[in-house]
């Protein structure tokens, strides 16, 4: 590593230490160590900003705000509200039968949507109707997190860290569903009687709770536009049926941004301001870090991290499997997984020659690795300010105590269960 790979390395530390510290904002500080290490590469090596610019990973960003627009108009619809209400009204106001149908919504849709959406269309409906129960709903929504992490495991726009991963290391989507739903769902089948035995107590009603009250809400009164309601439909059947037949050879992000632009077109006037309310700060977080990774691979930093991991782990799959899933699930559960994707990926592409699971690994421990404390990922600080909101906090004592021994079970099932699946890979 010569110099100039050592200061752009620096300014990558320092950019986390500053994220991580929360003093100042984390697309800023992102986008400012972009420019530092755009700025190193022109003083060492001659490289233009425009040619700097050239290599980051612009199909990911594009992807990103694509899916950011069909959330927001699905969102705005109150189309996943409709259909939870929908499913709720067939529990009879049973709060353990309330808390199983809304786990197993979460992990539906989570199969759709990044654990953030997720959190901020489930996160404010949950709580209301746990007041109408006179439940409380802060077990649910610590378990909605949970969830929502581990269901994005096996779906290419379950989450940003997987997009990142997918499009680095140059993994099939086929195959990452087909290897990893069943994880997922085995995870889940764990996960579930597991909350429900600590929380039992909880999720018991008042007497004075009345469940009529929200039997009689039409299910229907949910939906705030039509228009929309109809149009994410079509739109989500669309990007289904567009990414599975797209997993062949047609681009993910390709497929995404033509359902996007296809929803605004239809949005009419709408358009303007549903752009405007989308999230640009996780946009422009995306093109500071990938930025910085740019410069890093430019500056052959990510090449020597690779060769060197890569020799010490050298032919032992099972050995790179538990590499990729414990460095990023517990070691690095403090920082936000997006970064950890964007510099494990290149790692993930190297070692996937060893067996086509080693890549997936990197997958199930960046997802898993987001809920074990309650600042380790955006969708927990969600449902800590709601609960805040609501006069209820969420303690980090009440969030870890729950969330971190069941992710240390996760992450020996998930290690466990690759291991299997590399072992039958090595017997086809």
């Amino acid at each position: 590593m010569d110099l100039a790979g050592g200061v752009i390395l620096l300014i990558l530390i320092v950019t986390l230490v500053v994220i991580l510290s929360e003093r100042i904002n984390e697309t800023a500080a992102a986008l400012f160590g972009m420019s530092l290490a755009g700025a190193v590469l022109y003083l060492a090596y001659g490289f233009e900003f425009r040619e700097f610019v050239i290599m980051m990973q612009w199909d990911t960003v594009l992807f990103v705000t694509a899916m950011l627009i069909v959330v927001a108009i699905a969102a705005s619809s109150g189309m996943f509200q409709y259909i939870a209400l929908v499913l709720i009204r067939r529990t009879g106001g049973n709060p353990r039968s309330i808390f199983i149908t809304f786990m197993g919504f979460v992990f539906v849709i989570s199969l759709f949507l990044d654990p953030l959406p997720t959190m901020l269309v489930m996160g404010a409906f949950t709580v209301e109707v746990c007041k109408t129960l006179d439940i409380d709903f802060r077990p649910l929504l610590i378990s909605e997190v949970i969830v929502a992490n581990f269901a994005s495991i096996p779906s290419l726009v379950g989450s940003v860290p997987n997009l990142v991963i997918v499009v680095w290391a140059e993994i099939e989507v086929g195959l990452m569903f087909l290897v990893l739903l069943p994880l997922s769902l085995l995870l889940f089948a764990i996960t579930v009687p597991l909350l429900l035995r600590h929380y039992g107590e909880k999720l018991e009603s008042e007497d004075t709770s009345d469940w009529n009250v929200l039997f009689l809400i039409k299910p229907s009164v949910m939906i705030k536009s039509k228009h929309d309601f109809y149009l994410s439909i079509i739109a989500m059947s669309i990007l289904i049926l567009g990414f599975t037949i797209g997993a062949l050879r047609v681009e993910a992000s390709l497929i995404a941004m033509m359902v996007a632009s296809g929803m605004l077109v239809f949005s009419h006037e709408r358009a303007k301001g549903l752009i405007r309310h989308l999230s640009w700060d996780t946009i422009f977080f995306l093109v500071g870090l990938f930025g910085i990774v740019a410069a890093l691979e430019h500056a052959n930093v990510i090449g020597e991290f690779v060769n060197g991991v890569t020799g010490l782990i050298g032919n032992n799959a099972f050995l790179a499997i538990s590499f990729l899933i414990w460095i990023p699930g517990l070691v690095l559960s403090i920082i936000d997984n997006i970064p950890i994707a964007a510099l494990l990926a290149p790692l993930g592409q190297s070692l996937g020659s060893i067996n086509p699971v080693v890549p997936l690994a990197l997958i199930v421990g960046t997802n898993i690795g987001g809920y074990m404390i309650p600042f380790g990922d955006a969708p927990n600080m969600v449902a800590v300010g709601l609960a805040s909101d609501e006069g209820k906090p969420i303690s980090f004592i009440e969030f870890t105590k729950i969330a971190f021994p069941l992710g240390l079970i996760h992450l020996v099932v998930s290690t466990v269960y690759s291991f299997l699946a590399a072992f039958l890979f090595t017997l086809v």
